[in-house]
């Protein structure tokens, strides 16, 4: 008998008991994909211990495959994502703070600290270098518990001044047929030589990576940009793979360069990673910090041809205003995940951003999800940080997130995104 499997259908019940082959109470529920130890059978069921309460499971419930799994976890006014699908684990951007560390090391791979072994992240993606995006992972390359594969960036970093460490001059920039091109693009991040210093979160970072690299925790690092394909693998007999749509580069004398475009925040932002996973017959969408400067860009690039729509997107730039509809016609989701946090200047998600988010759908019940709204409280008013989860089997996807108030019976609201 097989030592694990995973739950086949989203919401699966656990049992407390089972009796002339009917289980008899519902004690528990657990999202598809979720992971199962088998501690004993009795003819079609399997009592498991799992996440939650232990119990009984039928077999028409478990499976062999995990499944492509997703988690937009609440980092504050950040973004941040893991991936898991087959023997991969990928992470996009970490948020401001420790959030992410928190969840990674206290929670989702406890299990493995607790045995002594080491956590591997095969992809690390940092979209951007703003702060909300990237700082966060200083804590993880920090830690020696942790390894990692790759890590990939799209090349643009923040100066500082000597007056003001956390400037954000980007470097310099060439006039070429009526544009403002950037020059400054940063293919090395393990081997840099610059005269001018760096903004000081970019230097902790750059000082946490190149110490990682060299206790033999990092195995890479690369610049990515629009066609390259982050992974593409056969897992459980589908194709999943990421593809890079942005940013794209402008030819320029003795070398290459991004637009320039009014003002440093909107060229970092706009020159975001922008990835579509796919898996199976599934799309996800994660577009950053997109703004209307670049997703005017990238849509004149693109043409007519539109790669950008999918099943779920991750709302660009947390919910800002700064879009424009018809991009959001090109993405045209089922569903949308808005990450922003409390306590902030910029009120996101807009109420704009949310509006659109549910006209632009092909959905006749848009969903439009946000990691606030994902919090709950714990005795004593304690804020517990959630997520939203995705689980996909490249057929069917769903999306959940934990109810408020717990009901050990039934933690999840959950969707079909169909």
């Amino acid at each position: 008998m097989s030592s694990f499997k995973y739950a086949a259908k989203n919401a699966a019940p656990i049992y407390e008991s089972v009796v002339n082959n009917k289980g008899k109470k519902i004690i528990n529920k657990i999202l598809m994909g979720t992971y199962v130890t088998l501690l004993e059978q009795q003819g079609d069921w399997y009592r498991v211990a799992t996440a939650g309460p232990d119990g009984w499971i039928h077999t028409t419930n478990l499976s062999e495959d995990m499944g492509l799994k997703i988690f937009f976890l609440d980092v504050g006014q950040g973004d941040g994502v893991l991936i898991e699908i087959g023997r991969y684990r990928i992470l996009i951007d970490a948020g401001p703070n420790n959030n992410m560390y928190s969840y990674l090391s206290k929670w989702q791979f406890k299990y493995l600290l607790e045995s002594h072994q080491k956590i591997h992240i095969d992809y690390v993606i940092i979209s951007h270098f703003d702060t909300d995006h990237y700082k966060g992972v200083i804590k993880i390359l920090e830690d020696t518990n942790f390894t990692f594969g790759t890590l990939i960036h799209p090349g643009i970093l923040k100066f500082a001044t000597k007056d003001n460490p956390y400037s954000t001059g980007l470097g310099n920039t060439i006039k070429q047929s009526g544009k403002t091109i950037l020059t400054h693009v940063f293919n090395d991040l393990l081997n840099i030589n610059e005269q001018q210093p760096f903004n000081r979160d970019i230097s902790n970072f750059i000082e946490a990576l190149q110490k990682a690299k060299t206790e033999g925790r990092v195995s890479s690092v690369k610049r990515y940009e629009q066609g390259s394909f982050i992974l593409d693998k056969l897992i459980e007999d589908k194709r999943f793979y990421m593809e890079v749509l942005a940013p794209f580069m402008e030819d320029i004398p003795n070398g290459r360069g991004f637009i320039y475009w009014k003002d440093d925040g909107k060229t970092i932002n706009g020159h975001s990673l922008v990835i579509k996973l796919n898996f199976g017959g599934r799309t996800v969408l994660l577009g950053g910090d997109l703004n209307t400067l670049s997703q005017e860009y990238l849509m004149a690039k693109y043409g007519a041809n539109n790669p950008f729509e999918v099943d779920v997107a991750k709302s660009c730039h947390h919910g800002a205003s700064d879009f424009t509809e018809k991009f959001m016609q090109w993405v045209n989701p089922y569903a949308s995940v808005i990450s922003s946090g409390d306590n902030e200047a910029y009120s996101h998600p807009r109420a704009d951003a949310i509006g659109c988010a549910g006209k632009y759908s092909k959905s006749k019940r848009p969903l439009v999800y946000s990691t606030e709204l994902a919090r709950s409280t714990a005795t004593g008013n304690k804020i517990l940080f959630g997520m939203i989860n995705l689980r996909c089997n490249g057929t069917d996807i769903f999306m959940s997130q934990m109810k408020e108030r717990k009901n050990d019976a039934d933690l999840w609201d959950a969707y079909e995104i169909m």
